[in-house]
C-alpha cells in the first residue's frame, strides 16, 4: 500500500516570480504539464481541470474566507460582524443552502434575461455620455459605471450614487489582497456600506417597486430570510459587485478590440458574442484561483491534507491545459465541446451573479462593436495576484470606423 506524500514533499510555486507577474498563464500552463498538485506561501496548489472542478464542489473543503479575514487582521466592530454572518463565512449545510435560496431564485438565468432590457439601457445610457472626439478612460467611464449602475437599480438609489458604489467595492474588495495594510481602508469603506445599505433598506420599506431589494424584502416578509441576511445581501451585492464586473468587463474590450477580425465580426453578428465572451473568460479569466480550507484531515490525489489546510484551485491553469483545451493558448471564439470554463466555481459556492455578470459583459461588447467598428485602444495594463486579474490601464478612442484600426500583440501567446 503507498503511503499518502505530505504537502511538504510537494513542488514549491512562486507566484512573486517576475514571470508570473508578466505572463501568468503561460506560467500556469507550464506548471500544469508537469504537476496537478503543488504547495505555494499560501497553500495547496492545484493545477489540473478535474482535481479544480472536484475541489470546487468537495463537501470536505470549505470556504477559505474566515482565514482570509483572520490574515487581514480585522478588528472587533461591524465589518467584521457582517463578514461573520454573510455568506462568505458558512460552509455547506442547511444555513449556507437557506441563504442562497431566495437569491438563486431572484438571480437565476431566467432572471438575469429579464433584466437584460435594463442592462442594455443602462450600458447604452452610459455609452452615449463618453466622449468619441478624444482617447477616454474606459475603466472610470464606463466599466465602473455600469455594474454600479444596475446596483443602483436593483436597490431603487439615485443613479448619482453610482460613483460611491464603484468607489466602495474596490475598497472592500482589497481583503483579497490578504495584505494588513489595506485594513483601515477596507474598515472605513465597509462602515460607509453599512450605513448606505441600512439608508437604502429604510427608505425601500416604506415604497416597495418592481426591483431587486424590493424582492428582497418581500423575501423576508414571507420569512424567507430575517432582517440580519436580508441587509447582509444588500451588503454583499454591494460589496462584490463592481469590483469584479468591471475588471471582467474591461478584460473583454481589451481581448476582443485588440483583435480586429473578430472585432468586426461581433459589430455585424452580435449572436457571435455570447461564444466570445466566453472564451474570453477562459482565455484570460478575472479569478485566476479560488481557496478552499481542508474541514477534516483528507487525501487528494496522493498527498495527506491535515484539517484546516488552505486548498488553492487554480483556474487559470485548468483554463489553459491542452489536455482539456485544444490549443488552449489561442484565442479561439468557435471553440465547441470543450469544458466550460471554471471562473464562477460551481454547487452551492458558485457565484450567484454569474449570470448578471455574463450579461453585463455580453450587452457592453455587443454595443460598443456594433456602434465602434474602428475602437482604438490607445494603452492597456494589467496587474496579476494569485487570485485575479485586474485591469489597471484602459484608455481607448470609440472610432466609429475602422480604417485605423490595427491588432494589438498578443500579451500571451499565438491567437
Amino acid at each position: 500500500m503507498t503511503m499518502p506524500r505530505a504537502v511538504s514533499d510537494l513542488p514549491v510555486l512562486d507566484f512573486s516570480s517576475v514571470e508570473y507577474r508578466s505572463a501568468p498563464f503561460p506560467v500556469l500552463s507550464g506548471w500544469a504539464q508537469k504537476w496537478k498538485i503543488a504547495q505555494s506561501e499560501r497553500g495547496v496548489e492545484l493545477l489540473d481541470y478535474e482535481l479544480c472542478r472536484n475541489a470546487i464542489v468537495d463537501r470536505n473543503l470549505g470556504t477559505g474566507h474566515p482565514r482570509l479575514i483572520e490574515l487581514l487582521g480585522l478588528p472587533e466592530g461591524r465589518p467584521l460582524e457582517y463578514k461573520r454572518n454573510s455568506i462568505s463565512f458558512h460552509d455547506r449545510g442547511d444555513r449556507r443552502r437557506d441563504l442562497r435560496r431566495p437569491l438563486t431564485r431572484l438571480l437565476s438565468e431566467e432572471a438575469a434575461e429579464s433584466f437584460r432590457p435594463d442592462i442594455r439601457e443602462v450600458v447604452t445610457e452610459i455609452v452615449d455620455a463618453i466622449p468619441t472626439d478624444r482617447p477616454v478612460d474606459l475603466i472610470s467611464s464606463l466599466c465602473d459605471r455600469i455594474p454600479s449602475a444596475v446596483y443602483c437599480h436593483w436597490v431603487g438609489a439615485p443613479m448619482s450614487d453610482a460613483d460611491f458604489v464603484a468607489r466602495t467595492s474596490h475598497t472592500v474588495q482589497q481583503v483579497h489582497t490578504r495584505d494588513p495594510r489595506h485594513t483601515p481602508a477596507v474598515v472605513e469603506a465597509f462602515e460607509t456600506l453599512i450605513d448606505y445599505v441600512d439608508e437604502r433598506i429604510a427608505a425601500r420599506r416604506r415604497t416597495l417597486g418592481e426591483d431587486l431589494l424590493s424582492d428582497l424584502i418581500r423575501a423576508e416578509d414571507a420569512g424567507q430570510l430575517n432582517a440580519d441576511d436580508l441587509r447582509n445581501w444588500v451588503i454583499k451585492l454591494a460589496e462584490a459587485n463592481t469590483d469584479n464586473s468591471s475588471h471582467q468587463i474591461a478584460i473583454a474590450i481589451i481581448e476582443l478590440a485588440s483583435r480586429p477580425g473578430i472585432w468586426t465580426q461581433l459589430g455585424t453578428q452580435p449572436e457571435l458574442v455570447p461564444r466570445a465572451v466566453q472564451e474570453v473568460m477562459r482565455y484570460h479569466p478575472r479569478t485566476i484561483s479560488t481557496s478552499r480550507e481542508v474541514l477534516s484531515e483528507t487525501e487528494l490525489d496522493g498527498v495527506a491534507l491535515p484539517q484546516g489546510t488552505p486548498v488553492f484551485a487554480n483556474v487559470g491553469a485548468t483554463h489553459w491545459n491542452a489536455e482539456y483545451y485544444s490549443a488552449p493558448e489561442v484565442f479561439d471564439i468557435d471553440r465547441t465541446d470543450e469544458p466550460l470554463h471554471l471562473n464562477f466555481g460551481g454547487g452551492v459556492f458558485s457565484c450567484i451573479g454569474r449570470f448578471i455578470v455574463t450579461v453585463e459583459v455580453e450587452e457592453t461588447i455587443a454595443l460598443l462593436a456594433e456602434r465602434f467598428p474602428g475602437l482604438a485602444l490607445e494603452a492597456t495594463g494589467f496587474a496579476h495576484s494569485p487570485m485575479f486579474t485586474s485591469v489597471t490601464q484602459l484608455l481607448a478612442r470609440l472610432e466609429p470606423e475602422d480604417s485605423q484600426r490595427r491588432a494589438m500583440p498578443s500579451r500571451y501567446a499565438a491567437s
